[in-house]
C-alpha cells in the first residue's frame, strides 16, 4: 500500500513540477490581477441567472439574466489570458485522462475507459 501511495505522490509532483502547470499557475495569478472587474461581473451575472433559473420560465426576468451572463461569459473568455488558461487547462486534463485509462487498464479490463 505504501508503494502505491508514494507512485501517487511522485505522480502529483511531477504534474506539479511540469513547465505546464507552473504556467497554469502563472496565468491564474494575471486572471485575478488584470482581469478581476471581468471575473466580478462574471459570478454576479451567473448567481443571478441561476437564481432565475430555480423558477424557470415563471420568473420575470429569467431571460434577462440569461443574456447577460452569457454576454459576460464570453467578454470573460475572450480575453488572451483567460483563453490560454483555459487552452493549458484542458491539454493538462488530457493528460490526466489518458493516464487513468492506462491505469485502468492495467488494473482491470472491467472498467469503462473515458474517450
Amino acid at each position: 500500500m505504501e508503494d502505491i501511495l508514494e507512485l501517487a505522490d511522485q505522480y502529483a509532483n511531477k504534474i506539479i513540477e511540469s513547465s505546464e502547470f507552473k504556467r497554469l499557475l502563472e496565468l491564474k495569478k494575471q486572471i485575478q490581477e488584470k482581469c478581476s472587474q471581468k471575473v466580478i461581473a462574471f459570478k454576479t451575472a451567473e448567481a443571478k441567472y441561476i437564481e432565475a433559473k430555480q423558477y424557470g420560465n415563471y420568473h420575470p426576468d429569467l431571460k434577462k439574466y440569461q443574456l447577460n451572463f452569457m454576454e459576460t461569459k464570453k467578454i470573460l473568455y475572450s480575453d488572451p489570458l483567460v483563453s490560454q488558461y483555459k487552452e493549458l487547462e484542458q491539454k493538462i486534463q488530457n493528460k490526466l485522462n489518458i493516464d487513468i485509462n492506462e491505469l485502468k487498464k492495467c488494473i482491470s479490463n472491467k472498467f469503462k475507459l473515458d474517450l
